[in-house]
């Protein structure tokens, strides 16, 4: 096995594999990265038995062969090399000779044969999606899944196809943890598999980063009862599906609202994480106030200070309304909204607050509101 690489290829292809590689399995072998040298360039690929992938990058290769090299070990001596072209020679009894310039590290690898092979999950359910659009789809939706272990089902994303109520979209992306709720649906040609899948958040973010590195072309997915996976140029991804029944989402969207608010996302992000100083010191409690035609943002934490904003906004509905949210699930959708604008819609002190993008894509967040002595009083 013996082949020549740019620096700089092997390693963008390694920090991307590597992060599947689990570290806290009792399986050694998991923890190796599985490199094969082909005619065509050369395959790296990790697999943590939930989780794999597959990343052709292009290299010299002028003798076949492949080998397990620990993730940890390639990672840390790749980001290290200098730049330029490195030669790979797999020498005896797992030798691997890797020189560049007048230097030269020596590792040693494993047998590639007990490695375990990536699924290839059959083609019973096929999408082709714009990777861009599927990237912003991920993007909108992500930080809304839940990281904790009690409820396991919350910790994926939702996708949907097919026509649903009172909706334009054919595809959906749906997370919420509980407290909050991201859906962002779009409409695109050829659908016509009708899919409802969990898949994990964490393949969900890597797949994000994957397409990223990536410009422009489009992602095929396939999906069976309990796998998922998704092409994209030269990578592979597959995840396995979490099983269970998600959240009614439809249920929590509220169907009206008291109150309509447009105001400018950057001016509304802003002054929420300004508030947000005086917040973090009191359970991250903001109180957003409309009076007069104006949006008033206000926080306050004994023995620190209090601090309050005012924006001009276009107020319809109610004249005055006063509803209290965690300052971090609101500057978090703000993040990821690309529109000047956006509307806030609120009702009832202790209603959900919904935030929807101005002449924007189909997307809608929802937040709960947080119950104060002022709201229990």
């Amino acid at each position: 096995m013996e082949f020549i690489f740019d620096k700089q290829s092997l390693q963008s292809g390694v920090s991307i594999v590597e992060r599947i590689v689990s570290t806290r399995s009792t399986l050694p072998i998991i923890g190796n990265i599985l490199i094969e040298a082909q005619k065509t360039g050369v395959k790296l690929s990790a697999n943590n038995l939930e989780m794999g992938i597959e990343l052709n990058i292009s290299a010299k290769v002028s003798k076949e062969g492949s080998i397990l090299i620990p993730a940890k070990t390639l990672g840390g001596i790749v980001s290290k090399l200098p730049e330029g072209e490195v030669s790979f020679k797999l020498k005896d009894k797992g030798l691997i000779n890797l020189a560049y310039k007048k230097s030269v590290f020596n590792i040693h690898g494993l047998p590639a044969d007990e490695f375990p092979q990536l699924p290839k999950v059959k083609e019973a359910k096929t999408i082709n999606i714009e990777a861009k659009t599927l990237s912003e789809m991920i993007e909108q939706t992500i930080f809304s899944a839940s990281t904790s272990e009690e409820k396991f089902v919350l910790n994926g994303i939702l996708v949907e196809t097919g026509k649903s109520e009172g909706d334009s979209s054919n595809i959906r992306l749906i997370a919420t943890d509980g407290y909050r709720l991201a859906k962002r649906g779009e409409k695109i040609q050829g659908i016509d598999a009708a899919l409802s899948a969990i898949i994990p958040a964490k393949a969900m973010g890597e797949l994000l980063r994957m397409l990223q590195t990536g410009s422009g072309g489009s992602v095929k997915i396939n999906a069976s009862n309990d796998q998922i996976s998704f092409k994209y140029k030269d990578a592979y991804l597959v995840s396995r599906l979490i099983q269970g029944q998600f959240p009614d989402y439809k249920q929590v969207i509220p169907k009206s609202s008291d109150i309509k608010i447009l105001v400018e996302t950057s001016a509304l992000l802003q002054s929420a994480e300004r508030a947000a100083v005086i917040a973090s010191q009191s359970a991250n409690i903001v109180r957003l106030e409309v009076k007069s035609g104006q949006l008033y943002i206000s926080a306050q934490a004994p023995d620190v200070g209090s601090v309050e904003e005012v924006l001009e906004v276009e107020v319809k509905g109610k004249e005055k309304t006063s509803v209290a949210f965690n300052v971090r699930l609101l500057t978090d959708v703000l993040k990821v909204i690309d529109t000047e604008k956006i509307y806030l819609e609120l009702g009832a002190a202790l209603n959900p607050g919904q935030v929807k993008p101005k002449d924007g894509p189909d997307f809608t967040y929802i937040v709960m509101p947080i119950r104060t002595q002022e709201v229990a009083a």
